[in-house]
């Protein structure tokens, strides 16, 4: 692939309430929680949408795989699926849908809105 056919990165990404538990105790908790943990990307994107919880999205190879690894984050958030809605996409341009393998391996933080916590945390 040239420079311009170059797959692209994907990120999931959601906020902890680092204001209640600290930010290293949430940085380790991350880490904890999605050790080992691997799903498919792909051409789907699968979103859960709530008026009281962040968003949580990802791109996974089918429906049921991007529910999977957002029940996933979910579980770490606490956060109960009934209250939020699913939305799902699907692309068909191959350098956004292409379906590999991949694992949580780096996660940061960044500072939420004017540099106040929460911070989103990203895989």
């Amino acid at each position: 692939m040239g420079e311009r056919q170059r797959a692209l990165e994907k990120k999931l990404s959601y906020r902890l309430p680092v204001d209640v538990m600290g930010e290293s105790a949430a940085l380790q908790s991350m880490h904890d929680h999605w050790e080992g943990f691997t799903w498919e990307t792909g051409p789907v994107v699968v979103k859960w949408l709530s008026a009281s919880w962040p968003q949580v999205q990802v791109w996974a190879s089918s429906e049921a795989e991007g529910r999977r690894v957002v029940h996933h984050a979910l579980a770490h958030m606490q956060a109960p699926e009934s209250a939020g809605e699913w939305q799902y996409a699907t692309v068909t341009d191959t350098r956004y849908g292409r379906i590999t393998s991949v694992r949580a391996t780096i996660v940061s933080a960044r500072q939420g809105p004017h540099g106040v916590a929460p911070k989103r945390w990203i895989l």
